[in-house]
Parts: structure tokens; sequence; C-alpha cells
């Protein structure tokens, strides 16, 4: 008997001889992940979709149906929180995606012996303490001796309050923040992206004549779709999700003026004592997510990884 029919005659009389799984114990090995699904996730919306449904009389709660949906979108500072949302993701996102994506590209093509240190350097804001990150932010921002105004002097402006204190500037000043924390972590996930690139299609762009920016925009750009894609999802995500460095430095005010998803909520439920209040908007940020993440998914795939095609 040929050696290959042999070895062939073995496995299958292995495989024979190998104990089957049933089908109850497939949904034993899955029963963990099963109950954290259950108690982490799908109780606490059920509650929060329950909880939405009622309305606080008194010391009690009472069925009030929709109505707390009814009052909050007929509420003006729900507006301004969906403007606030909508700035801060517009303008958020696409900013830390450029920046991160240039650091990315300089850092992993022009350094060598530093590109340790620069990866350390840009990625320590993510990393730090938002509280230490707010504190910081609010003496840079502090008029009369900040490091902002120290800036500022020298074209003559004078900050007579600190740019989180003004209505119009407040939601502007936050997002400046949010961007210099968090551009680090698009630059890592472009890093990830580069290491990945095929050398192969970079070696061929360079004998066709791409170099410099050339190569980075027609060639590496498209190629680092994926976690474009990715940066996309985790920052309408992470957008909605905004709250530590608003509560912390100004605490959705002034009047209002930088108020977002996470506070609005936080005021409605514990300040106020609200809960079906908060809990309707809990709801409305959650189908929010969901819609943005289809319409996305629609718009852009539902892949997040390059497929052998894409790489060859």
């Amino acid at each position: 008997m040929p050696v290959g029919a042999l070895n062939a005659d073995r496995a299958m009389t292995t495989t024979r001889n190998r104990p089957q799984l049933g089908t109850s114990s497939l949904y034993f090995f899955a029963l963990p992940a099963i109950i954290l699904f259950v108690v982490f996730i799908a109780y606490p919306i059920i509650w929060v979709l329950d909880q939405s449904l009622y309305a606080k009389a008194g010391d009690a709660l009472s069925f009030a149906g929709f109505a707390n949906y009814s009052t909050i979108l007929s509420d003006p500072t729900f507006w301004i929180v969906v403007r606030n949302m909508v700035l801060w993701g517009a303008i958020t996102i696409p900013v830390q995606m450029v920046i991160g994506g240039m650091l990315a590209y300089f850092i992993e093509r022009h350094t060598h012996r530093l590109r340790s240190f620069f990866r350390t350097a840009f990625f320590l804001p993510v990393v730090t303490s938002v509280s230490v990150v707010s504190l910081v932010w609010v003496q840079i921002y502090a008029p009369y001796y900040g490091i902002a105004q120290e800036y500022l002097k020298y074209t003559g402006i004078v900050m007579v309050t600190s740019p989180i204190g003004d209505p119009i500037t407040a939601i502007y000043a936050l997002i400046v923040v949010n961007i210099w924390q968090w551009t680090g972590f698009s630059m890592l996930m472009y890093i990830a992206g580069i290491a990945n690139l095929p050398s192969e299609v970079l070696d061929a762009a360079r004998v066709d004549g791409a170099k410099g920016w050339r190569l980075a925009i027609n060639v590496i750009v498209p190629m680092l779709a994926p976690s474009t894609k990715s940066l996309l999802l985790l920052g309408i995500i992470g957008t909605l999700q905004t709250f530590p460095i608003v509560h912390l430095m100004t605490g959705g005010g002034p009047n209002r003026a930088s108020e977002v998803f996470g506070t609005y909520i936080f005021k409605q439920s514990f300040v106020l004592g609200d809960t079906g209040s908060g809990a309707a908007l809990s709801v409305i940020v959650l189908l929010a997510a969901l819609v943005l993440s289809l319409l996305q998914i629609v718009a852009l795939g539902a892949r997040l990884t390059p497929t052998s095609k894409e790489r060859s």
C-alpha cells in the first residue's frame, strides 16, 4: 500500500475513533459567553427600555408610555446636544485620522533610531488619566497666565475669560482637547496598517516613479482603507460615548453650551433624579449608534480587513 494511502487510512481511523461532540456539548461550551451577554448587555438594555416608559410621580414611578420621549424631543437642550454631537464627530474624527495618518507615515518612513520614542510620545496622551488631562488643559486655557494666552499675546489678543467659559467657544475648546488626547490612537492604528502593507506593491509603485507624498496619497492611503473604516466606526461610537472630559472641564456649561449626551443623561438621571428621561435618552443614543453603524456598513462595506485580492 502506498505511504500516502496508508496515512490517509490512519487519519480516517483516528477521526472515526475520536469522540464526537453532541449539540448539547456545543451549547455547554458557549454557555459562559451567553451568560455574560445576557447579564451585561441584554438585561441592561431591556431594563433601560422598561425604565424609559415610566415617569416620576412624587416618590414613585408611574407608567407614562412614550411621554418621556416626546418631552425630550421638545426640550431645546436636546437639540443643543445634537448640534454639539454633530460638531464633535464632524471635526474630531477626520482631524484625528488625518493627523494620525500623517504622524504614522512620518514615523514609519522617516525615523529609524527614534521610532520607538516618537510612537510612545504621541501615544502617551491616550493612556494618560482623563483627570490629569482636564487639569492640565484648564491651566492651558486659563486667561492672563495660561500657555494659550502666552501665545496669543504676540497677536495682541488678551483673553478675559477662558475658552471653556465662553458659550461660543466652549465646545470647540473641548474638541481641541479631545483631538490632542486621541490622535495617538489613530496614529497607532495606521502604524499597524502600514506595517502590514505588501512590500511588492510599494516596490512596484516606486519603480513606476511614485515617491514621497505621491506614493503616500495614491498608493498607501487607498491600501489603508480597512484602518480608516475601523477608525470611522470607533470614532462614531466614541463620539456618542463622550462624557469624562466634558464633565470634568465644563460640566456641560456654560449655559448648556458644551452639553453632550453623556452629561445630559447624567444630569437627568442622577442630578434631577428623573430616571425615566435619562433612560429614554439612553435609548435614543443606542438607536443613533445602531443607525449610524448600519449606514456606515451600507456605505463603506462590512469588511474591516483587506481580502487576498486587495493585498495582491
